[in-house]
């Protein structure tokens, strides 16, 4: 039977309901209409080999949902997180000057955090997200550990999108050993420990953000390593800070694509 994502009670003790990614009073943000759908290529990394599917999606985050959320979590905590960070959003959007105080920073990234954590439940599996992460966000309000935001400034984009790397990475690999009646240890097969994780850039109208999260601390570290664009971004989280809105440089689609894919991909090695 279906949970919902972040309270973890289903039918019949809560109802489920249709979540958006982005909830549908941001349209109005949005200044221009798109096609209704596009092809969505999903790439990966498994231990470094790069994975790759496609599929039909709609064209705008703006019309995606999913039925992974209960009416309890989607009308109360959520809805509350969505007022308070449409404050901070809306100035941002349309690329109105504004100076970004370090609580608003800390809601935008809670925002994004929660954001982040329903698109990838819109991606295919394995969901990249753990229980922990989601209990996390809806108690304290605020992003887990092991996840970081930072916001960007950007060409104004034709409609709001978002960009999702998922990431599997090996952490360990343990030989499985077998020892016959003469003494001798043959090595029968490997029992591996691997950390899960996702990139994902949202892209509405002026404001792009970056979200890395991670099951693990190494696999976070790299993502951080890897990824992080603070001489084009401000981080957000952890550590949220004040700032003056729009940033420099403005990024173009091309910069934000090789940002959200992190250029180079990091788990191409074993941490042991």
């Amino acid at each position: 039977m279906k949970k919902c994502l972040f309270c973890g009670r289903s039918a019949p003790e809560v109802k489920m309901t249709g979540e958006h990614v982005l909830r549908r009073e941001l349209v109005n943000q949005v200044l221009w209409e798109a096609p209704k759908s596009r092809t969505e290529i999903v790439r990966g990394f498994v231990d470094g080999t790069p994975t790759e599917t496609s599929r039909e999606i709609p064209q705008s985050i703006l019309d995606q949902t999913l039925k992974d959320v209960c009416g309890d979590c989607n009308n109360g905590w959520m809805n509350d997180l969505e007022n308070r960070a449409e404050r901070t959003l809306v100035p941002l959007l349309r690329g109105e000057r504004a100076v970004v105080t370090s609580a608003d920073a800390e809601i935008l990234a809670t925002w994004a955090a929660k954001t982040a954590m329903v698109r990838a439940r819109v991606a295919a599996d394995p969901y990249t997200v753990p229980e922990d992460h989601r209990r996390h966000i809806m108690n304290a309000k605020t992003p887990p550990a092991n996840v970081t935001v930072w916001a960007a400034t950007c060409e104004p984009h034709p409609s709001a999108r978002t960009r999702h790397l998922q990431v599997e990475f090996q952490l360990s690999a343990t030989p499985i050993l077998e020892t016959d009646e003469t003494g001798e240890t043959w090595v029968v097969g490997v029992d591996s420990e691997h950390s899960l994780g996702h990139v994902t850039t949202i892209v509405i109208n002026h404001l792009v953000l970056f979200i890395a999260e991670a099951d693990s601390e190494v696999l976070h570290t790299d993502f951080v390593t890897t990824l992080d664009p603070t001489s084009t971004a401000t981080r957000l989280w952890p550590e949220p800070h004040q700032f003056h809105w729009p940033l420099t440089p403005v990024l173009t689609p091309d910069q934000i694509d090789e940002v959200g894919s992190l250029g180079q991909p990091i788990p191409t090695k074993n941490t042991r």
